[in-house]
């Protein structure tokens, strides 16, 4: 492999022992892949470690068990090495993504860390896994991580340009710095972005290279899904049908309403097509800096005839009920009570939590109920500036950042619970790994503050509506006109 002369020199050991285990475990991956050069990272995204001291004590594994990702222990023999510090000198940042709480709130009521479902039960953060979580994070700290515990950090905190590289173990982070940014990432594994972030490289392969980023086919909105998305799980489902329209292969997306698509709409529909590709990119036309045209998309390998695909409002409906669990749907007494009302998964951008704010401002949480946002550490502060903070707590919610709620062990959460959401991300994940007997609901904010606020989820006309046969809702429009730009499950 050629590498350079600082590559070099840090696989031969002249800048410490750190360097050098790192620089021979990606030339071992370099060999597997077959790269022949390694690219220089501006941007490395990965996870904080549960750094316990006695790791194989059979009680503090059987919590590791509950509570590790996988990745903690990849850290032991960097943190052992005197040495070891990640590649800043190189104009690399390396960050982490979201864990388990907030620390300066660990032991406040409340939260998805500490909180009780009445009559259902209640879950709280174990003690020993905290401590070892932030002795982690300070570690990180003290190597040059900014343990920034954000999954977007692309949006407000280190952002790529186009044609630079970086290195995200979060998959939809992977998806958006691709898709909007036009730097280059592959979605890295955990065990690859541990070393990256002390050698400031990586071997160059996948999506680093143009053949792996080009279009194999177009998929198409028709105008009535175009003019009629609107809220944050519009977006979501939208992303979500593309990615299976496409069966995974990159695409390109035509007939975007460009001009709706805020950062929280395009974070969405990105990060819920990312989970059903390989190959974490898309070409939206309009947006996408390295696809200016069609020919661009497809790396000038345009066929003449390729394939077409196209997206309709009875596509977004049906992944509506794919990704709702309601049973039936929406139930005989068309209202489901909930337990958690939750928004933020990609963390909420600061467009996300002012609107949750303006709907929730002047009301207040049904007793009961939790009503949580979640969202990254520079808009955390943005809403305590602003106001938004205030108006969502007078409400009786909750919001905070550097943490998940699916980044806790979320299946001892109590059983038999129904969380109602806007997160994609959740409804998939927490539906294969929550506890007993979730039952999930996917739904605008809209619905999902009216859900906090009287303690039940109950569809709108607008769902109604648009839940009818086409020919139905058409037929309807000629007594009520339909009114444009309205979201579906609002």
């Amino acid at each position: 492999m050629k590498l350079t002369k600082f590559q070099q020199e840090m696989l031969d050991g002249k800048h410490g022992e750190a360097k050098k285990f790192c620089m021979d475990k990606l030339m071992d991956f370099g060999l597997a892949v077959e790269a022949t050069e390694m690219v220089d990272l501006v941007l490395v995204l990965n996870g904080v470690p549960i750094w316990s001291k006695n790791p194989r004590d059979p009680k503090t594994l059987e919590k590791l068990n509950a509570y590790d990702l996988g990745h903690s222990r990849l850290y032991d023999p960097i943190f052992a090495m005197k040495d070891a510090h990640v590649a800043d000198e190189t104009g690399c940042v390396c960050g982490s993504d979201p864990y388990m709480c907030q620390f300066d709130k660990v032991d406040q009521k409340g939260y998805p860390w500490n909180f009780e479902i009445p009559g259902k039960g209640s879950f709280k953060l174990d003690e020993e896994m905290v401590r070892d979580l932030k002795a982690g994070y300070d570690k990180l700290a003290e190597h040059g991580w900014l343990s920034w515990l954000s999954c977007n950090p692309y949006l407000n905190t280190r952002i790529p340009k186009m044609g630079e590289y970086a290195a995200s173990s979060e998959s939809s982070a992977a998806c958006y710095i691709n898709t909007v940014l036009g730097a280059r990432t592959n979605r890295e594994s955990p065990v690859n972005t541990v070393y990256c972030a002390y050698t400031g490289c990586l071997p160059k392969y996948g999506t680093h290279l143009d053949e792996y980023r080009a279009a194999k086919c177009i998929v198409e909105l028709d105008d009535e899904v175009r003019d009629n998305i609107k809220g944050m799980a519009d977006w979501g489902a939208l992303g979500a049908v593309i990615a299976n329209k496409a069966e995974n292969r990159i695409m390109a997306v035509l007939n975007l309403p460009i001009t709706r698509m805020s950062a929280g709409a395009t974070k969405n529909l990105i990060s819920c097509a990312s989970p059903g590709m390989n190959d974490p990119i898309l070409h939206l036309m309009g947006i996408t800096p390295e696809s200016p045209t069609l020919e661009a998309a497809f790396k000038g390998k345009m066929p003449k005839n390729p394939e077409r695909y196209k997206v309709t409002m009875d596509d977004i409906v049906e992944m509506y009920h794919y990704l709702n669990s309601l049973a039936p749907a929406p139930g005989p007494d068309r209202a489901k009570p909930v337990d958690i009302v939750i928004v933020g998964c990609p963390h909420a951008t600061f467009d996300e939590v002012r609107e949750i704010a303006r709907l929730v401002k002047g009301k207040k949480v049904k007793e009961g109920v939790q009503l949580w946002v979640q969202t990254d550490t520079p808009t955390y502060f943005m809403a305590q500036h602003y106001g938004d903070t205030k108006a969502i707590e007078d409400a009786g919610g909750k919001i905070y950042h550097q943490t998940c709620m699916l980044m806790t062990p979320f299946r001892h959460y109590p059983k038999n619970i129904t969380i109602a959401t806007s997160s994609f991300k959740y409804t998939k994940l927490g539906a294969g790994f929550g506890a007993e007997g979730t039952t999930w609901i996917y739904a605008n904010p809209e619905a999902l503050v009216n859900a906090a606020v009287t303690g039940v989820f109950t569809p709108t006309a607008r769902w109604d509506y648009w839940s009818q046969p086409r020919e139905k809702r058409l037929a309807s429009e000629k007594d009520h006109p339909l009114m444009s730009g309205i979201g579906i499950m609002e």
